[in-house]
C-alpha cells in the first residue's frame, strides 16, 4: 500500500508540479480523448510504470504473505496434533526407604547421620566426619571455635508406654560398654517418626547404657525432656522457655 501511494504522489508531482503548485501540465490526450496513452506520438500513460512495477511488487508481496500464512497454518495444525497426544507416563517416584517398614539398624543409622548433617550445617555448624568406623563418635562439630565429638543415635518406634529408646553404648567384643566422656561429648537422639531431636551431654547420662525419651510426657517423669531441641548447649544460644511438646 505504501508503494502504491508513493507512486501516485510521484505521478501527481510530475503532472501538477511539486506540492501541487503551478499549472497543470499537458497530458489531455493521456486522460481523455479515447486515444490510448500507449500510442506512439502521444503522452505516455502516467500509470504505466505503476502498473508494470508496483502492481507486480504487490502481487509478489501478496504471494509471499499467502505462503507465510499457509506455513503458519501448517505449524499450527502440527502443534494441535502434538498437543492432542497423551503425555508420556513416567513411573511414580520411588518411595522413601523409611516407608517400607523396618530398616536394618546400620542403614537406619546412616540415614539418621545424613539428617543430622543437614540439621547441623543448617544452623551454621562446621561438621567433619572421621575416616572409618574405628571411633566412638560419628562427627566433629566446630561451633564458635569449640569442638564437639558427637554420637548420633536414632529410633522410630515407641516401645509400648515406655516411650522411645536409643542406645548409649557400644559393643567391645561380646560385651556392651556404655559411652563415657572419654568417648564423646554429646549424644544426639533423634526420633525419626516424630522429627524430634535431643541434645544430651555425655555427663548427663553416664553410666546409663540406654536413654529413654518421652515426648508425650510420663507419670514417672521424663528426665531428658529438658534436652529436647537443646541446640544451645552447642551453639551457645539461650533456649526459649516454654512447655515441652
Amino acid at each position: 500500500m505504501g508503494v502504491l501511494i508513493g507512486d501516485l504522489m510521484a505521478v501527481a508531482d510530475e503532472r501538477y508540479g511539486e506540492g501541487g503548485r503551478g499549472k497543470k501540465k499537458s497530458g489531455k490526450r493521456a486522460v481523455g480523448g479515447g486515444k490510448s496513452a500507449r500510442g506512439s506520438g502521444g503522452d505516455r500513460d502516467p500509470f504505466g510504470k505503476l502498473r508494470a512495477g508496483s502492481f507486480g511488487k504487490l502481487r509478489a508481496g501478496s504471494s509471499a504473505r499467502k505462503e507465510r500464512g499457509l506455513r503458519d497454518d501448517r505449524i499450527e495444525r502440527e502443534r494441535e496434533v502434538r498437543d492432542d497426544k497423551p503425555l508420556k507416563e513416567y513411573p511414580p517416584p520411588t518411595a522413601s526407604l523409611r516407608t517400607r517398614g523396618r530398616l536394618p539398624p546400620k542403614l537406619m543409622g546412616e540415614l539418621s547421620e545424613l539428617d543430622f548433617l543437614r540439621k547441623a550445617m543448617g544452623m551454621g555448624m562446621i561438621v567433619s566426619k572421621p575416616w572409618g568406623d574405628s571411633y566412638r563418635y560419628d562427627f566433629i562439630c566446630d561451633v564458635n571455635e569449640k569442638l564437639f565429638r558427637v554420637q548420633v543415635r536414632s529410633t522410630e518406634f515407641r516401645f509400648g508406654a515406655r516411650g522411645y529408646a536409643v542406645h548409649a553404648s557400644v559393643y567391645v567384643g561380646k560385651k556392651i560398654v556404655g559411652l563415657t566422656p572419654k568417648d564423646i561429648d554429646v549424644l544426639i537422639g533423634y526420633i525419626v517418626s516424630r522429627d524430634i531431636w535431643y541434645v544430651v551431654p555425655v555427663r548427663a547420662f553416664t553410666p546409663r547404657k540406654n536413654l529413654w525419651f518421652y515426648p508425650d510426657g510420663s507419670k514417672k517423669g521424663a528426665m531428658f525432656e529438658k534436652f529436647r531441641e537443646a541446640w544451645g548447649l552447642m551453639t551457645g544460644s539461650k533456649r526459649k522457655r516454654g512447655r515441652s511438646r
